[in-house]
């Protein structure tokens, strides 16, 4: 008997809009020691099914309409909630996508650390400090963590409290859902190592993200979801070497890794329709290159493409997925970005000697580089490194200690005037955070170049919707608030407000970290294409290493507040100098 077995499971949502099919029809398991990966674009139903195993779907509005789920010989849909309480956390752990709301602001993180170890095993505080200690270094945490309230430490380090605290728990059971988004390449690849470890002494995990490089490395098994149901599903090595279902395939073309450097991302057009207005037959037919009549007719089973491996499924059948595999295989390569930039011989950006403290804490130490027009300059390294604080005195957020910066050769001041703030804009990591919830599109995209003169009241509409149609938003969008778009759509609507002030140079702090693959690489595609448009030039600020190697110019690595290399992107990467740079880019 498998640890886990979910059979035809389906979630519904009562929504104003009609019954959303969130999961439709859901059936896998997961034996000890498989780690199971489930990947799929946001809204595809990935989250939905993770949590209903463990009955953490609020209800209302959602309902389970049909489908089991057993864990370890307990039917968990239908034990009563005071048993579900004794396995969850001890038997069942679950490390949460957003730390801050799944971390008590009230209470210190050592005291969340052995609530639930002094709850379900009995032991003395001492004894359970002491393991708290043990597993927070093992996730990269200082001891002096423990006293910290979540709001004082960083997104990362929140992260890794929170799957400390699980892992502590030593549970049967792992649910991740997206458990290292926030963190950078070092620490991904020490969590990585703990969950390594984890599958060696029998435990299972479920592990929900969209960093496909991450499925590749830690998982055996994988699933492929899409608009509410399974697409594909085998062992991981069968769907990487053979991809048979078309929206695997695009998920894997749109990897930044996949391509060389300079090169367009493969995107996928549309989006995932929504859960409560299905296409009739195949739900991937209307955003499939290789759609025929008669996938719109019948919708398709989850079968077994091949007899001699009954183990890999698919909905699609074997004649479409092998027709022109070369097609379906091949690059958006027909608009590149074009390499040629109009590099000049004197830098557009000169930073000289630039430190910043906090404190007693150096963030940035004796930092110097130039930036040429018109190329992408990334700057890499571990969180807490320098690397955001460093851009945000280049953009005149913070003052500096020490140094000077030089726009075009001429000295930036200290307090700088109107059209110095208007050259260096940013691009902000959360754009949910920095985009005001009051204020509609246009006011949004208008405020910045209303304040400069750059527009007058009477054209800031056909401003606003030329920037819009640059950033492939529809007109509709104009009159609209944040909170009626997707994550992907509100960076579009950042990268608009970022460009509406005609910067020379934009500071972009981790611009597609939060976003699904396919999201990602229609981002980095439309800076790309904005880039060779506008020539502007970008400080690219990022823990995806893939992503710098295909899109960066320049290369910049810092470590403990110091710039330890820097130079050519091809140079970087093919003989790093430096241990650190070592480290960092061959992960």
């Amino acid at each position: 008997m498998s640890l886990l077995e979910v059979n035809g499971l389906k979630v519904y949502f009562d929504t104003p809009a009609g019954e959303a099919h969130a999961v439709d029809e859901v059936s896998f398991s997961v034996e000890k020691g498989d780690i199971l990966g489930i990947v799929g674009e946001s809204g595809c139903g990935k989250s939905v099914t993770a949590m209903s195993i463990s009955r953490l779907v609020p209800t209302p509005p959602s309902r389970r309409v049909a489908g089991t789920i057993s864990f370890d010989g307990n039917e968990l849909t239908t034990i009563s909630n005071e048993e579900l309480r004794k396995l969850r956390g001890a038997e069942i752990g679950v490390v949460f996508q957003d730390p801050m709301t799944a971390l008590s602001p009230l209470h210190k993180i050592g005291n969340q650390l052995i609530e639930g170890l002094r709850l379900h095993q009995k032991i003395s505080k001492d004894e359970a400090l002491g393991k708290a200690k043990i597993m927070l270094e093992k996730c990269g945490l200082p001891e002096r963590c423990l006293n910290a309230y979540p709001f004082q430490l960083s997104g990362g380090q929140q992260q890794r409290a929170m799957i400390a605290s699980t892992l502590l728990l030593e549970p049967m059971l792992i649910i991740a859902d997206e458990p290292t988004t926030a963190l950078d390449v070092t620490i991904q690849r020490q969590i990585l190592e703990l969950m390594k470890n984890a599958k060696q002494e029998e435990t299972a995990m479920l592990l929900i993200t969209h960093n496909i490089s991450i499925v590749k490395e830690l998982c055996n098994k994988l699933i492929i979801m899409y608009a509410g149901e399974i697409v594909e599903s085998g062992t991981a090595e069968d769907i990487f070497s053979n991809p048979r279902h078309p929206y695997t395939k695009a998920l894997l073309d749109a990897m930044p890794s996949s391509g060389a450097r300079g090169e367009r991302l493969a995107t996928i057009p549309g989006v995932v329709p929504s859960p409560t207005s299905y296409p009739e037959g195949c739900r991937f037919a209307p955003r499939c290159r290789f759609a025929t009549d008669a996938c719109s007719q019948s919708h398709p089973a989850l079968e077994a493409f091949s007899s001699s491996n009954a183990s890999h499924l698919c909905r699609c059948s074997q004649t479409i997925c092998s027709a022109d595999k070369t097609r379906l295989s091949s690059k958006a390569t027909d608009a590149q970005a074009s390499d040629e930039k109009s590099n000049t011989e004197e830098p557009i950006l000169s930073v000289r000697s630039i430190s910043k403290s906090f404190k007693h804490v150096k963030a940035v130490n004796d930092v110097t580089f130039d930036v040429k027009r018109g190329e992408t300059f990334a700057i890499v390294g571990e969180s807490g490194c320098g690397k955001t604080t460093l851009s945000r005195v280049i953009a005149g957020l913070l003052p500096p200690d020490n140094g000077a910066l030089y726009l075009n050769n001429i000295a930036l001041s200290p307090k700088r005037s109107k059209e110095e703030h208007r050259a260096i804009q940013m691009i902000f990591q959360n754009p949910f955070s920095s985009l005001n919830p009051r204020m509609s599109i246009i006011n949004i995209l208008t405020e910045g170049p209303l304040a400069h003169k750059l527009i007058t009241k009477s054209n800031r509409e056909e401003y606003a919707l030329d920037l819009l149609r640059a950033v492939g938003l529809p007109e509709d969008a104009l009159h609209r608030y944040p909170n009626e778009f997707s994550g992907g759509q509100l960076q579009r609507i950042s990268i608009a407000r970022a460009i509406a002030m005609k910067p020379e140079i934009i500071i972009c702090d981790e611009p597609v970290s939060a976003l699904d693959v396919s999201v990602q690489a229609q981002v980095i595609n439309l800076l790309m294409e904005l880039q060779a448009a506008r020539n502007i030039t970008y400080i690219f600020i990022t823990h995806d290493i893939s992503l710098v190697k295909r899109i960066a110019d320049q290369v910049a690595v810092m470590k403990d507040g110091f710039i330890v290399e820097q130079g050519a992107t091809e140079t970087i990467f093919a003989h790093p100098q430096h241990e650190f740079s070592k480290q960092l880019l061959m992960m």
